[in-house]
């Protein structure tokens, strides 16, 4: 006497079981692995970037204009979600005379979302962008973070929006505008590529700094 459920003998659900099993094994292991994975990527993203930018105001007959951004990125989630702030400035250089006149300096308040995935284990190259781990994301830059909690959308805080590219090994984000919420957009430059600060003496952020946001000297 062959027993049977529904139809199946014992046999074929036996069969299908020992099919079925190291599929949902397999499936269980990727994304056990891809929780894991994607925690440590998480994880790099927290930190200063700084970078250089093209010149939104026109540079003097006599002088140079020099742009740059600092970014803090913070409180990034094991989805990808993260907000920060951002410092953006222009400052004007006659002559010799650096940091003559500072142009442009404001403070952005941002969030923003990147997204993993999974790489096979390779060969990468710190200085080769095509040989890195690229991963894709979205910027928003909006009025304010310190909204009202009961009656608020996110929405209307929106001002503007970017595309990120993050280029894992060479810790590098590069943003490219995509959208814009509000007329009143503020002038920040419609892309620009950020370098993560590791400490080091001579770094984008140090130059930045030096070069964009210390005071205009008081002897011009």
């Amino acid at each position: 006497m062959i027993l049977s459920i529904n139809g199946w003998t014992l046999e074929q659900i036996s069969a299908a079981i020992s099919i079925a099993t190291p599929i949902i094994l397999l499936i269980w292991f990727y994304y056990s692995q891809k929780q894991t994975l994607s925690k440590n990527y998480y994880s790099e993203i927290d930190g200063i970037y700084a970078g250089f930018t093209d010149p939104i105001n026109k540079a003097p007959a006599n002088g140079t204009i020099y742009g740059g951004i600092i970014m803090n990125i913070r409180d990034i989630d094991n989805k990808g979600y993260f907000k920060g702030e951002f410092d953006f400035g222009e400052t004007e250089s006659i002559g010799n005379r650096p940091n003559d006149r500072s142009l442009i300096d404001g403070i952005h308040s941002f969030y923003g979302k990147v997204n993993f995935t999974l790489y096979r284990d390779k060969t990468r190259h710190l200085f080769k962008p095509k040989k890195n781990r690229i991963y894709h994301g979205k910027l928003y830059i909006v009025d304010r973070l310190d909204f009202s909690f009961d009656n608020y959308k996110i929405e209307e805080y929106l001002c503007s929006e970017y595309d990120i590219i993050h280029y894992r090994e060479m810790q590098t984000l590069k943003f490219s505008l995509s959208k814009v919420y509000k007329k009143e957009y503020p002038s920040i430059p419609p892309s620009f590529i950020l370098y993560k600060s590791v400490g080091f003496d001579f770094e984008p952020y140090i130059n930045v700094k030096k070069t964009v946001f210390i005071a205009p000297r008081a002897d011009k």
